[in-house]
């Protein structure tokens, strides 16, 4: 999916960089989950270009729905000539004109003349062959779809501020638990080190230790550079400097981890997934694009009036003319009309293959998710009970030690599998949580009420 494999490639090239780093500061400012989310949508830039889309699709729905109605122009001009014709129709309008004008001489050869125009002009379209009505339909479906895209790029945000606010919080509990291991190793190698000078323990035993104290130390290395790598991705979401530290405030619960019903989530998708809905928004307006092409060979009519006012001076009178009528035209021979209707065609097909497509990948999607979440789910109860029994066998172990009865080697191994059972233990919970926030996106219902349940259940 394109949210984990971002963060994917963000952890990769920030860890690759990032130097080791001890504890947030005690002043890091305090960041829940929730104001976290809040401000990955306030900053996130796809989904700010996502707002602009609807607003340009608002914007192209006035302009086709702008069709129905007259335009409406005023004019005002100034004209002077000495053409004959021209003159002959300015004496009219001005309503000048006497019977000494018909005389030869003015008639072909008349004096310059000046005219003062002004006037209203009023088109009508009573029937353009269906081609206002069909822009307004398609519009009107991609004003609908742009808002889709707009609601599945906030759930991709939402998804995302969960991705990684959980694995922070994961990688925060790795941390402590790791630097609590190393510690209590410490000391006890030292004792060991100790012993060995004097030759009361074996040296294998002693540096067989050490081997596993330093793999403590690799991984307690590694937990560090992908916290780094994971507080710059949580700035990055934010829209804040990358180097900036928190102080994460939320915790996480244990998960359920009710069993899912895989045809019930695809028929919620199939209803709910906003992306599925806008390419069917697109898929109808290109199949009113069609039938608008189609129509395109009826006949045209519109109503038009005019009202003009003419004369010589500013100051003088002049003539008042008005004319209304109602226009029709018929294209009998448009070469370019086949050529659209053809364009036409074939894009509402490949919009109906795409739909078809991303049924298919949801569909897809839906079963690899469920199969991991089942994973999760059946492993949970196992990978619990070996973190407790790891826990209760390096309680066990300590006094042995201290008695004898075990070796250094035995301990240091002892916590070693601790360590791995915790790391197994709480990524699973991670995960189980992401897989229902994941399972909640590709069925088109990680919006903010569905976040707040998933908040609700996790602890967040």
């Amino acid at each position: 999916m394109l949210p984990r494999l971002l963060l994917a490639v963000f952890a990769g090239i920030l860890s690759t960089t990032a130097v080791f780093a001890g504890e947030a500061p005690s002043g890091a400012p305090a960041l829940s989950f929730q104001a976290f989310s809040q401000k990955v949508l306030a900053y996130y830039p796809r989904f700010k270009s996502a707002h602009g889309d609807v607003d340009i699709a608002l914007a192209q729905q006035m302009q086709a729905k702008a069709g129905f109605w007259p335009s409406l122009d005023l004019s005002a001009g100034y004209n002077i000539t000495n053409d004959p014709v021209n003159v002959f129709g300015m004496l009219l309008r001005q309503e000048r004109f006497t019977s000494a004008d018909f005389d030869l001489k003015r008639l072909n050869t008349p004096d310059r003349h000046q005219d003062l125009s002004a006037g209203v002009h009023v088109a009508w379209p009573l029937f353009d062959a269906m081609q206002t009505i069909g822009r307004a339909r398609s519009a009107r479906e991609f004003v609908k779809a742009s808002q889709a895209d707009e609601a599945y790029t906030k759930m991709e945000a939402l998804l995302m501020a969960q991705d990684a606010y959980l694995n922070a919080l994961t990688l925060e509990k790795l941390s402590s638990i790791i630097d609590e291991v190393q510690r209590s190793s410490e000391g006890d190698l030292q004792k060991a080190k100790d012993l060995k000078d004097k030759g009361m323990i074996l040296g294998a035993d002693y540096y067989s230790a050490r081997v596993m104290f330093g793999d403590f130390t690799r991984m307690k290395n590694e937990i560090a550079r992908r916290k780094i790598a994971m507080t710059a991705l949580l700035n990055i979401l934010m829209g804040e400097s990358v180097n900036k530290i928190w102080t994460l405030t939320s915790t996480i619960k244990e998960a359920e981890a009710p069993l899912q019903d895989q045809q019930k989530l695809l028929e919620m998708a199939l209803v709910h997934r906003p992306d599925l809905f806008a390419l069917n928004c697109r898929f109808l307006a290109s199949a009113v694009e069609l039938s608008r092409e189609r129509s395109a060979v009826l006949p045209h009519v519109s109503a038009f009036g005019a009202a003009a006012y003419d004369r010589e001076k500013m100051a003088g009178s002049g003539g008042n003319n008005y004319a209304v009528g109602v226009k029709g035209e018929l294209p009998l021979f448009d070469p370019s009309h086949e050529g659209r209707v053809k364009e036409a065609t074939a894009r509402k097909g490949q919009l109906e293959q795409n739909v078809q497509l991303l049924k298919d990948a949801i569909a897809r999607d839906i079963a690899e998710e469920i199969a991991r979440y089942d994973t999760f789910r059946d492993n949970m109860a196992v990978l619990k009970g070996m973190n407790d029994d790891a826990k209760e066998a390096v309680v066990l172990v300590v006094p042995l030690y201290s008695e004898g009865r075990k070796s250094i080697a035995d301990l240091l191994e002892v916590r070693h599998a601790y360590l791995e059972a915790a790391q197994s233990y709480n990524k699973a919970v991670m995960g189980i949580w992401l897989s229902e926030a994941r399972l909640l996106f590709l069925t088109g219902q990680l919006n903010e009420d569905g976040m707040r349940t998933l908040e609700e259940g996790a602890g967040l």
